[in-house]
């Protein structure tokens, strides 16, 4: 491992620490527990109970039926007041999405119903028949096996409907309230008396960690020998799940919404900028690529995420980079020419932050502050003039680094825009689409800043900064955390904030090495007694 990375992750470990305000020695109990039973960790977390994500909901029902092509639902977006959509806190049911689940069940069951031949074979269509369905797939839905109170329910509403309307209403009709049932619609885990989640809840919580989707058969099958009891079986099952393109999946479910991809789709330009539907599909693929070939396919680490020359292009997105376009329908890794580094000089990073008329230094900088080095600043004062910075015609040509500091000049204004505006400002050689432009307006581009105290002369030199910095190294660290604890902060837990920092800079870095040491970790499982 290089020097300078061995000190940053070594750095890394002790800023993610003191930034989530732990401490690892001297400290016993929690508020929580007078008693001091949790030792020096803290109590074993227990995960509240909490429903499917929409993204969990769609991938589960998904695998479910894997044999037959399923009807689109439509569901209300899910809130996503950390930046992830699996916030256990903010995922309260609606009467509107009850309604959606309702209509949703409906269009799915009626497919099964439809394509019965191939997702239950049965010499007869039967009371036993119905039972054999029952028995395949409402364990799975429920992601543990069916208590006899349950079994018998489904099969009294099935045979009733068989009685009343034949087999294939039945079939339907069972399906539905199986995909309506509070069982599979949340995560509800069943905790004994020693705080000890059962198997299939073990094995829940690694599949939608890893993959955003419900345990697969060797999974089910592990829960059932009781096979995930000890970190080794447990490591055992996340090593194979690593290998699985599932797991590019659930990489990205977390990466794109960190990263916010979706802000793309958000965004107007002016006609002149040509961000047609295909050009928005390239630039978001482009992005989608890098991460998933560069990041995970090939064990990038945050220095690989700003500092990487690699990229992809395809025919629409060529010209953004000035570089000869593959052949249409195609793409084609490439190094970047010299005037760019990394995922925050892409073209897809760029025009998702820039405003119709010219580039955003402020969503820029706050991406930066937010995303990279966990920097809150909260909302604007009340009255603050919200409106995009434009030129003044009785001040001449103007810069849009004039422009901002004209507008955000005002001391109230500066609390906040003194932070933002000197990192954006390194990204003004780059226009609203991220295209390189040699002038502003016809004067000089002025790309110096400032970052945690440091001068820097443009983009090239904020990314190197930032990629050696151990606030960047905390802060995707607690990210990460952040979405596999379902919105639920870390700080209770201090040895499992210290031991994924630990096993993080173990991996040398590497991302897919922060998701597997959070994966493998005994109290994320909840496997470890309370006094470890």
């Amino acid at each position: 491992m290089p020097q300078r990375r061995t000190r940053s992750l070594t750095s890394a470990r002790a800023a993610l620490v003191a930034a989530l305000g732990l401490t690892l020695a001297g400290c016993w109990g929690t508020i929580a527990d007078p008693g001091n039973t949790g030792g020096e960790c803290g109590l074993v977390p227990l995960p509240a109970p909490r429903r499917l994500s929409h993204t969990e909901y769609r991938n589960t029902v998904r695998d479910l039926f894997p044999t037959i092509t399923l009807p689109s639902v439509e569901l209300v977006p899910d809130p996503t007041p950390r930046g992830f959509d699996n916030d256990a806190e903010a995922l309260q049911p609606s009467a509107l999405l009850v309604n959606q689940y309702n209509v949703a069940a409906a269009r799915i069951a009626e497919r099964v119903r439809q394509r019965r031949a191939d997702v239950i074979d049965c010499a007869a269509a039967d009371s036993a028949c119905g039972a054999a369905f029952i028995a395949a797939y409402a364990p799975r839905a429920y992601r543990r096996p069916l208590a006899a109170s349950e079994q018998a329910t489904l099969q009294q509403v099935f045979d009733g409907y068989l009685a009343a309307a034949g087999f294939d209403v039945a079939l339907e009709l069972t399906t539905q309230v199986i995909l309506q049932s509070p069982a599979f619609l949340y995560k509800v885990e069943t905790v004994g008396p020693d705080r000890q989640p059962s198997p299939y809840d073990v094995a829940s919580r690694l599949s939608y960690l890893l993959w955003s989707t419900m345990p697969d058969d060797e999974l089910f099958a592990a829960a059932a020998s009781s096979s995930l009891a000890t970190p080794a079986q447990v490591e055992a099952q996340v090593d194979r799940m690593l290998a699985d393109p599932r797991a590019l999946d659930g990489f990205m479910v977390f990466a794109s919404q960190w990263l916010d991809l979706a802000r793309l789709d958000r965004v107007s330009k002016l006609p002149a900028d040509g961000l047609t539907g295909s050009v928005r599909d390239a630039l978001r693929e482009e992005a989608r690529r890098f991460l998933a070939e560069i990041i995970f396919a090939r064990g990038g680490t945050i220095d690989d995420l700003l500092t990487s020359p690699r990229a992809f292009i395809s025919a629409e997105t060529a010209a953004f980079y000035g570089l000869p376009a593959p052949a249409a329908g195609t793409w084609a890794e490439v190094e970047l020419p010299a005037e760019r580094k990394g995922f925050l000089m892409q073209a897809q990073f760029l025009a998702s932050h820039g405003h119709p008329n010219n580039p955003s230094p402020v969503l820029r900088g706050l991406f930066v502050l937010g995303d990279l080095m966990c920097v809150e600043l909260g909302s604007p004062p009340a009255g603050v003039d919200m409106s995009i910075p434009e030129g003044d015609p009785q001040m001449g040509p103007t810069t849009n680094r004039q422009n901002y500091d004209r507008v955000t000049g005002a001391d109230l204004c500066q609390t906040c825009h003194s932070i933002i505006n000197p990192i954006g400002f390194t990204f003004e050689r780059f226009d609203t689409m991220g295209r390189v432009r040699s002038d502003d307006n016809g004067l000089p581009i002025d790309t110096s800043g400032t970052v945690a105290g440091a001068t820097v002369a443009d983009a090239h030199a904020l990314v190197e900064v930032r990629a050696a910095s151990p606030q960047v190294e905390s802060c995707v660290t607690r990210k990460y955390m952040l979405y596999a604890l379902a919105g639920t902060d870390a700080t209770d837990d201090r040895c499992l904030t210290r031991d994924v920092a630990d096993g993080f800079a173990a991996s040398g870095g590497s991302l897919v090495g922060l998701m597997r040491s959070i994966a493998v970790h005994p109290r994320f499982n909840g496997i470890v007694a309370e006094a470890n």
